[in-house]
């Protein structure tokens, strides 16, 4: 049997991991990792790299020396826990998160920023009508409306191996859902392809980061497919990047292919070949939104919606259940789909129902729970990582599906 084929970067990103294995199996029984170690190993390894800003027609990404950045936060978060104990979320550590898995959430943005703002509107939203915020319910839920679950699975972007494209998974999930409430949780429930828009979206930088309007966009003028047109591999397909370094500035230069296999394939034992007779799924309107009164709208009247946030080091490694609050302002640089809200009668607070692209194993079975702008005497924009900034919607068009 031929060996797998394996690229040079895999190689040492493998060996890097066995190295690390050997440190701390050499380290005394009982001893804890420091957060510092984690990002001081993550220095030494191949894969660590410092954000910077590239300006082209399409984006611009933030600038944000990621690990020194985050570091700060991790012993500015540490402090503020020893000085304001009863203030903070307890931190209990996941047994199914150990020290090696945690650095792939923090590797690098995986949501980036269009300098020009793209919409298709051709209807008013429910939230430009007077008086819009008088029906919105105290709570809503799309997992259970009258015991009915509308929402898809929860998935995981971080495997088979690391790929920046919560772009497309914050997209997708809301618009699986929206597809679902269209049709009526009519047979077959939606799947769409992640895979599909890496490979095949000309804006977005697959496993490089994108925006919601990428995959929006992508849905409005192309189509999506079914994940069985192209299963997830967490790689960019057709992609070859070049990085160039010169007075201390990484180039990406990225040399796009699609190619109809890559759209729609499969395999027999002793060819693969394209296939041609599959379904498309389109959108008709798609658009940006912003604010509490406006997403619960929204969310009430039309599905599930997508919104970015500022992930911390201390919401990706440390949340395992409860509603989260975490004071401060961070950059947005993960996108999730926000499907519901609630009110815990215990705690007098209003909160989130969100789902993540980081599997069953994290969080509450994929999910989390944050606090509204409602929180602190509606101040809890400050504590909620900035998910109500900026959130997306799309209609799906079901006209050829039904």
């Amino acid at each position: 049997m031929p060996k797998p084929h394996f690229n040079i970067h895999l190689k040492n990103k493998l060996k890097n991991n066995e190295d690390r294995d050997n440190i701390h199996n050499e380290k005394e029984e009982g001893s804890i990792s420091t957060n510092t170690d984690i990002f001081e190993e993550r220095r030494d390894s191949s894969l660590s790299m410092e954000s910077k800003e590239i300006e082209n027609d399409n984006y611009v990404e933030p600038v944000i020396p990621w690990f020194s950045d985050w570091e700060k936060m991790v012993k500015e978060q540490e402090a503020r826990k020893k000085k304001h104990p009863k203030k903070s979320l307890p931190i209990r550590h996941s047994p199914l998160q150990n020290i090696h898995e945690r650095p792939r959430h923090i590797q690098g943005p995986c949501l980036l920023r269009r300098n020009k703002p793209v919409q298709h509107r051709t209807y008013p939203r429910s939230y430009e009508f007077p008086g819009f915020e008088l029906s919105i319910p105290r709570k809503w839920d799309w997992r259970n409306v009258d015991g009915i679950n509308f929402c898809s699975p929860t998935r995981n972007q971080h495997i088979p191996v690391y790929c920046g494209g919560c772009w497309v998974f914050g997209s997708l999930g809301s618009l699986n859902d929206r597809f679902n409430i269209a049709r009526k949780n009519r047979w077959p429930m939606t799947s769409l392809s992640p895979q599909e828009i890496i490979a095949c979206n000309g804006r977005g930088r697959g496993c490089n980061g994108g925006t919601a309007e990428d995959v929006f966009e992508h849905a409005k003028t192309v189509g999506l497919v079914e994940e069985g047109c192209n299963n997830f591999k967490a790689v960019n397909e057709n992609f070859q990047n070049i990085f160039q370094k010169k007075f201390l500035t990484k180039i990406l230069i990225i040399f796009f292919e699609c190619t109809p296999f890559t759209r729609c394939g499969s395999c027999w034992p002793d060819k693969c070949f394209s296939i041609q007779n599959y379904t498309r799924y389109y959108i008709k309107d798609f658009g940006k939104l912003t604010g509490r009164l406006q997403m619960m709208s929204e969310i009430h009247n039309r599905g599930p919606i997508s919104c970015t946030m500022g992930c911390t080091p201390q919401f990706d490694l440390n949340y395992t259940s409860g509603i989260y609050r975490e004071h401060g302002e961070y950059p947005p640089n993960h996108i999730v789909s926000v499907t519901g809200w609630d009110w815990d009668e215990e705690t007098k607070t209003e909160y989130w129902i969100v789902r993540n692209s980081w599997g069953e194993a994290w969080g509450e079975m994929g999910w989390f729970r944050v606090v509204t702008s409602l929180f602190n005497g509606g101040r809890g924009d400050q504590f909620n990582m900035g998910i109500e900034r900026e959130c997306y919607f799309a209609d799906p068009d079901v006209s050829n599906l039904n």
